[in-house]
């Protein structure tokens, strides 16, 4: 039984880090799991949650990387992409500081890391910083469910639902920048202070 949750809790959270847009937030469905499941080892339970959660993130990058950078960019945004990877590369902890950052606010980082993906840059430098932060955020939220009622926190689901509309606005708004991240002129915009978007070919 112990085992089975586990696993459950392993698959359904990895499952959940390979959405690319409108995937519910990991830390609620982690607290909504401690408080409908047994959680013999709350530790274990954020242990495995963060291998999960990780894993899919791998997978995804490395799907943006392959899959959208390889076969769906044409050659002048791969070229566009590099350019910028080269300026990144320079200064590899400022993304590493960036993603960072991020797994502590409530923003989605699925397209976070689509876009490093789109980069082609070594993984470590996003999913390290992840991992780390998550150790953090899914203790804070997991040992903070388990000490209020069922109740306050079926409230707190109604209200931070991820359908919400704030929520859909909020991923729509976000990949409509994935997508001008990709047409951005890097190379114009780094070395040269301008903001210009690339146009067709």
């Amino acid at each position: 039984m112990v085992i089975g949750v586990f696993i459950y809790v392993f698959f359904i959270v990895f499952l959940l880090n390979l959405i690319p847009i409108f995937g519910p937030p990991t830390w609620m469905v982690l607290a909504f799991i401690s408080f409908n499941y047994p959680i013999p080892s709350l530790p274990l339970f954020v242990i495995i949650a963060l291998c999960a959660s990780t894993l899919g993130r791998i997978v995804l990058t490395l799907s943006s990387k392959y899959l959208i950078r390889n076969r769906f960019l044409s050659e002048r945004y791969r070229k566009n992409m590099d350019n910028l990877k080269k300026h990144i590369n320079k200064k590899p902890h400022f993304a590493s500081l960036v993603f960072f950052i991020e797994a502590f606010t409530p923003l989605p980082s699925d397209q976070f890391f689509i876009a490093y993906g789109l980069t082609g840059m070594k993984l470590r430098y996003a999913i390290i910083p992840f991992a780390i932060a998550r150790v953090f955020t899914y203790s804070f939220w997991v040992f903070t469910a388990t000490e209020v009622s069922k109740r306050i926190l079926s409230d707190s689901l109604v209200h931070l639902s991820f359908l919400s509309w704030t929520f859909i606005v909020g991923e729509l708004g976000i990949l409509l920048l994935l997508y001008y991240f990709v047409k951005v002129d890097w190379e114009q915009a780094v070395m040269k202070h301008k903001f210009r978007i690339i146009g067709r070919s």
